[in-house]
């Protein structure tokens, strides 16, 4: 495009002295490696680019020296920013290859987002574009005519657009800086591991500076002041040459400077150069140090070490959060007793690896039998120690990588994901004897396995299922393993449902009471009837062979036994008005219910109340509550005694106990087992042990009676070897009342014992 005289720019002031000589504008000393400043030259007019590249030879400014980079047009500039992210300045034409063609390059750049770059705009026709116009409705840093820009005015034009230009960058630097330690901080705050914390710090070390680590490292450990305790802390995490070392302590890690580490103020972290080197070290509740050291190859300026203060001020508050949550985690998850997982870290593993990861895992729960006893005899501590024995050789004899976890005080939980264990090796951990203080100490245990089976992949489920296997083996086979099986759960429900239902039973009178007759063998005579209770739960009868059990576990059996006093006390009222012969009604005492203080007393006040006594009613004890403890149940019975009732040994030759109880417990009458009557044939009648317990009776001077008689050869038996009495099917069934006096009305033996 033509131009006029005025397009020529005026590069030298009135003195020439200074055009060979290289200017130098507020030049601080600065490393050779800092790049020059761009400036972008776009003009239409060739002797333009040429002066300005004249005038602008050997010319730095702000320490760094100037490239010039020339376009011809403003679609040429505009291709050449999107080359050049760095420009610093542009010298630009108005009128090139369009009357506004710089104009419109102003616009865009703006547009692009370009806004750091310091517009100077030149114009060699000031009446295209004028000037009050212009800086109002374009963002542009200066506005020159081509004729005023002398050489010096042009260096002092680009010296404070560079300047404004590298305040921006600064500004913005800083800016990113902040929001990086923003970021940083929150991404560290995130991390729940020091491992994963120490990598983090090392990264973000390196982000905020800008710099390529040479070698980085963290290290954490035990906070203790002095040098010592700072050369044992061990590696983490490291960068660069140092990427290999995690695990080492910092004295073994080659070319550290230990001696100016040593130095470093103990719970400081203010960051501190050591030649090119950073390091910081940082205590969090005097309790764990963490140690950062950094090198790098590039310089740390004042802009970044403020940053870097800032950082560390921050890196403080978060490692000290960190180790704040390490030891609430320790706390929450660790048996502060014996340092190893708990009952908490247990359930967090059950549940890591199945609801989190859906993985498949084996579990097991050991209880160790004798610990109870020994927590007695020798205390916990003890105990403690016990545990600790059995948790090291679990993992020594199954895998050291399997979670074993302490579940109350005498039990331990195993959880393998690699699923390898099973009862028989969890059962030879106790085939061998401890050795304690030199002392050898067996043991035996009580185990639950799940493997496989359990219906829901939850760990809610998997733990119940465990948690049943153990109560079940415990039940079943105590001092042994038991493997999970799904009817083991349905067995358990069903007990709890039993239970609930047992206990609504009792409070609503659901429970009834029948009476099987005792009777004199030789005469056939009614003597007595046995009270025995029966329950139909949910249109289904119950045997009491389970819920008198479950009465006796629940605490609900006291109540069945006074519900039987005051069915007794209405029989033999009933009898009463009805006129009928007066029968001895025969009362079972559960095991659970003598065992209890105070029992007698208020078992005697509820006979009272249903005006019953010794003359309509006897007790029956068995065998294993009479020789369970001699003093205890000789207390019992005397005071049921001195109060004038009979007493029965019910279940005798079930147990292991002497037959010098016999002489010795004031018993009326003995009961042989259904088990020993079952069994009896002529031939052999005279060695049987029911013929035996007859003798003893006989010497002793006690009454016999034998239950469970169901066929005419029995009752020929033991009318043969001298027993009195007996109860059975053979004479009569178990009745309600009303049933009871109906079939009283018709009894006759001879009928029985012809059939």
């Amino acid at each position: 495009m033509a131009s006029d005289e005025n397009d020529v720019i005026q590069i030298f002031d009135g003195s020439g002295d200074d055009r060979d000589q290289p200017d130098h504008i507020d030049a601080p000393a600065q490393p050779a490696a800092i790049s020059s400043w761009k400036i972008l030259v776009v003009d239409d007019d060739l002797d333009v680019h040429e002066a300005t590249e004249f005038a602008l030879r050997k010319v730095s400014i702000l320490g760094r020296s100037l490239e010039l980079i020339h376009a011809h047009s403003g679609q040429e500039a505009d291709r050449i920013f999107n080359k050049y992210q760095d420009i610093a300045v542009v010298l630009l034409d108005v009128v090139m290859e369009e009357e506004h063609a710089g104009l419109h390059l102003v616009r865009k750049l703006r547009e692009q987002g370009h806004s750091k770059t310091r517009i100077i705009l030149r114009t060699g026709h000031p009446g295209y574009a004028p000037e009050s116009r212009i800086i109002r409705d374009y963002d542009i840093n200066d506005y020159r005519t081509k004729d005023e820009l002398t050489r010096t005015r042009l260096i002092t034009t680009l010296t404070a657009s560079i300047r404004a230009y590298d305040y921006i960058n600064t500004l913005e630097q800083t800016r990113s800086g902040l929001e990086l330690i923003i970021q940083s901080t929150r991404d560290l705050y995130s991390r729940r591991s020091f491992d994963l914390f120490a990598q983090g710090v090392l990264v973000q070390l390196a982000a905020l500076l800008h710099l390529e680590p040479e070698g980085a490292i963290c290290a954490i450990g035990p906070a203790q002041e002095g040098s010592d305790t700072l050369m044992r802390l061990p590696i983490i995490a490291g960068l660069g040459r140092f990427s290999e070392q995690i695990g080492l302590d910092i004295a073994s890690v080659p070319g550290i400077d230990i001696n100016s580490l040593c130095t470093l103020p103990f719970d400081s972290h203010e960051p501190v150069l050591i030649n090119k080197s950073i390091a910081m070290r940082f205590a969090a509740n005097r309790d764990r140090e963490l140690l950062v050291y950094f090198e790098h190859a590039g310089g740390v300026d004042n802009d970044a070490l403020s940053l870097l203060r800032l950082f560390s001020g921050n890196l403080a508050l978060c490692f000290e959060n960190l180790a704040l949550i390490k030891r609430l985690d320790e706390l929450a998850f660790v048996d502060q007793k014996l340092g190893i997982p708990n009952h908490n870290a247990y359930f967090r593993k059950l549940s890591d690896i199945i609801d989190i990861h859906d993985r498949h895992c084996h579990v097991a729960l050991v209880s160790i039998d004798e610990a109870p006893q020994f927590a007695v005899a020798f205390g916990m501590e003890f105990v403690d120690r016990l545990i600790m024995a059995v948790h090291a050789r679990m993992k020594t004899m199954i895998a050291d990588n399997i979670f074993v976890a302490r579940l109350g005080e005498f039990r331990l939980a195993v959880i393998d994901d690699s699923c390898r264990i099973g009862e028989s090796i969890l059962s030879s951990i106790f085939e061998h004897a401890f050795i304690l203080d030199d002392n050898s100490i067996t043991l035996s245990a009580t185990i639950g396995v799940v493997r496989e089976g359990v219906e829901s992949r939850e760990s809610v489920a998997v733990d119940r299922a465990v948690r049943t296997t153990l109560l079940r083996a415990a039940q079943k086979t105590p001092g042994k393993a038991m493997l999970y099986t799904p009817d083991l759960e349905d067995n358990i429900a069903r007990s709890v449902h039993l239970r609930s239902g047992l206990h609504d039973a009792l409070r609503n009178g659901d429970i009834t009471f029948h009476f099987q007759p005792q009777i004199a063998l030789t005469t056939g005579t009614i003597i007595g009837a046995e009270i025995l209770a029966r329950w139909t739960f949910e249109g289904e009868p119950i045997s009491p062979a389970l819920f008198i059990p479950l009465a006796e576990k629940s605490g609900l059996i006291s109540d069945l036994t006074f519900q039987a006093v005051v069915a007794a006390g209405r029989f033999v009222a009933r009898r009463k008005q009805m006129l009928l012969p007066e029968l001895r009604v025969s009362l079972n005492l559960s095991i659970s219910d003598i065992n209890q203080k105070g029992f007698v007393p208020r078992l005697l006040r509820h006979v009272q109340e249903a005006r019953l006594g010794p003359d309509n009613l006897q007790f029956e004890i068995t065998e294993s509550f009479a020789m369970q403890s001699a003093s205890e149940g000789a207390t019992v019975i005397s005071q049921l005694k001195d109060a004038g009732f009979r007493l029965s040994l019910d279940d005798f030759g079930t147990g292991f106990s002497s037959l010098s109880y016999l002489d010795r417990l004031p018993i009326d009458e003995v009961k042989i087992d259904r088990s020993f009557v079952s069994p009896l044939q002529v031939v052999t009648a005279r060695q049987s042990i029911a013929a035996s317990t007859q003798t003893i009776a006989d010497n002793l001077g006690l009454e016999v009676l034998a239950e469970g008689v169901e066929t005419v050869e029995q009752h020929q038996i033991l009318r043969f070897i001298g027993v009195k009495y007996v109860q059975g099917f053979l004479y009569g069934r178990p009745m309600p009342e009303n049933d009871f006096v109906s079939w009283e009305k018709d009894w006759d033996m001879s009928r029985v014992i012809t059939q």
